[in-house]
């Protein structure tokens, strides 16, 4: 009879005994958050909750992305670089009918085979023609969240070429009323943690925390101010700034043209809510007092487009003193400011510059949960590295080369070895020419303050640290920058490749193509072998039947699944395990 209660378990686990000592997983991702947006990188915005979770962990100094939110998302689900599934040229458009193939298994995919439950709070921006393309379908145990790129921080209503709708979800039906006139960084912070406290046991927890911040809202609206800052209010704020060392001092290229003060002040009020955010996430851990069991991951899943003169959805957030922002593979666009923090880190206050992509992160983290990492890779191959041994042991650094992107599109693409980048900018012709100069300021002026750090929620559930903000801070900042930024951009990268020693020269400024030309031809070979498994782009345009008019005003999936998709596949399993445990049982009782 106990054979018989073990198969009942078996099954009803779909074949995996659950433990809860498998460690609790929290990711924080922010949109559109620049390098210099973040205090412990050395930036001018204040962040003290992050920072104080990075002076006890491993910042991550070199951690790469994609130029923007839709391919390093699909890089992030699946542990592949996006080439190969045709998802690396740009953010998903509403109402497209393209999405991330269901053949690609993503991240809670695979740890349902440990046992977790995996919940997805936040931005999808993965597609949804389909039911069976919703997260719900894609191993999300739920989701409370919206589809597209980016919603309004009140209303959750998304507008894209003059079509409107509503976009938030909880799992599979409209959650609109659950957001109407409350600010959207506070709410998805609010249901983070709700998950945090239902969830049962003290392991076995996945956690997306997909946050909009600080990406803006709709177009043709002003930045949307967070709670308590009437337009006025921040105005006079702005003028205080004029006087003071606070944030409010960012300027386009080269200093140029400053930007107004009062959006400014807008954008690090909002940075300053999606750190509390951080803070909150801390607080509920601790007091569910699965802290200790817990490992926290932060990044951004592109650089910040300080300018946007594509789609227009420019935040004024900065990458200094990093070349490039966002839509671009220069390091501006795609080194994102990042760090972990777990108690099974033995050491603290380390600054990482070794390799580390967004890829990583899958089979990283399913080995820190005790997988094998011959379960994940299967029949597809996974561009990821297992990084969890150099992460808690200084072990040597697994990852010394990287895919930035090859992009069909823009007609751009880059690659890392070691310390060289070989990089192809657009050409003159492409809109997204822009997004390779160079933006922001250095925010030398900006007074750092260790004690407003010490005294957020974050800090009060840990630790002191061995080493102080301060410290942490200096190890972080870039020691070099570029001082001749006007000579580098008269530099042709678009007819020919150019070449950075990256560590010596972050800010992509002096082009050693002509004196290195056999590191050239080697970085140039290893784009050309990923060109040939690359998926090209499928331009697919707006489907008028996604229309949200058609939908109960929701942008929702607008087409019926297909026979065999994973929807049909994810409906017969259970069926198949249900009489596979008739069948066990039936055998142990009449055995």
């Amino acid at each position: 009879m106990l054979e018989c209660l073990h198969v009942v378990l078996l099954f009803f686990g779909y074949g995996v005994l659950a433990t809860t000592d498998r460690p609790n997983i929290v990711f924080i991702v922010a949109d559109d958050m620049g390098r210099h947006d973040t205090g412990f990188n050395g930036g001018d915005v204040r962040t003290p909750n992050m920072d104080s979770l990075a002076a006890q962990g491993v910042i991550i100094s070199r951690h790469y992305t994609l130029p923007s939110c839709t391919p390093s998302r699909a890089a992030l689900m699946t542990g592949r670089y996006p080439i190969r599934s045709g998802m690396q040229s740009k953010p998903l458009p509403a109402g497209v009918p393209l999405s991330l193939p269901l053949s690609e298994k993503i991240f809670p995919q695979h740890f349902h085979q440990l046992g977790y439950k995996a919940h997805l709070v936040g931005k999808w921006h993965l597609g949804y023609q389909t039911p069976s393309h919703l997260p719900t379908r894609r191993g999300f145990d739920s989701f409370f969240g919206y589809l597209n790129g980016y919603v309004s921080y009140y209303d959750a209503t998304h507008s894209q070429s003059g079509v409107n709708g509503r976009d938030m979800r909880r799992d599979e039906e409209g959650a609109s009323l659950e957001v109407y006139g409350k600010y959207l960084t506070k709410v998805l912070s609010d249901e983070a943690v709700s998950v945090i406290e239902k969830h049962p046991g003290s392991g076995g927890l996945l956690l997306f925390l997909m946050h909009a911040a600080p990406h803006t809202g709709n177009l043709g609206y002003p930045r949307e101010a967070p709670p308590g800052l009437a337009s006025n209010a921040i105005t006079l704020k702005a003028e205080e700034q004029s006087k003071s060392k606070a944030p409010g001092k960012r300027r386009d290229q080269k200093g140029k043209k400053s930007f107004p003060k009062c959006d400014i002040y807008t954008f690090t009020e909002t940075v300053r809510h999606l750190d509390n955010s951080v803070g909150d996430v801390v607080a509920a851990l601790n007091k569910k007092g699965v802290l200790n069991n817990t490992i926290i991951v932060f990044f951004s899943d592109n650089g910040a487009p300080t300018v946007d003169e594509l789609y227009h959805y420019d935040n004024y957030g900065s990458n200094w003193p990093l070349r490039g922002e966002k839509m671009s593979n220069r390091d501006g666009g795609v080194r994102t400011p990042s760090f972990i923090w777990s108690p099974m880190l033995r050491e603290q206050a380390r600054v990482s510059q070794e390799l580390f992509h967004i890829t990583d992160w899958l089979p990283t983290l399913y080995t820190a949960a005790g997988g094998k990492l011959s379960d994940i890779s299967g029949s597809e191959t996974i561009d990821g590295v297992d990084q969890w041994g150099f992460l808690t042991t200084s072990a040597a650094p697994p990852r010394t080369e990287l895919l930035v992107d090859i992009n069909d599109v823009y007609e751009s693409e880059s690659y890392i070895i070691d310390n060289w980048k070989l990089i192809k900018d657009p050409p003159p012709s492409q809109k997204t020419v822009f997004a390779t100069k160079y933006y922001g300021d250095s925010g030398d002026d900006f007074t750092y303050n260790e004690l407003e750090v010490d005294m957020r929620r974050a800090a009060n559930h840990l630790p002191q640290p061995k080493v102080s903000y301060a410290e942490v801070r200096k190890r972080s900042t870039p020691k070099r920058r570029c001082d001749t930024t006007e000579e580098a951009l008269k530099v042709d990268c678009h007819s020919k490749y150019c070449l950075y020693d990256i560590l010596e020269d972050p800010s992509e400024c002096k082009d050693l193509a002509s004196s290195h030309p056999d590191i050239v031809k080697l970085l140039s070979g290893r784009l050309e072998d990923y060109r040939k498994v690359m998926v090209p782009t499928d331009n697919c345009s707006y489907d008028p039947r996604a229309d949200p008019k058609n939908w109960d005003d929701y942008w929702s999936p607008w087409m019926e699944d297909e026979p065999g998709s994973g929807a049909s596949a994810s409906l017969l399993l259970p069926k198949l395990l249900a009489l596979l445990l008739i069948t066990n049982i039936l055998i142990c009782v009449f055995s």
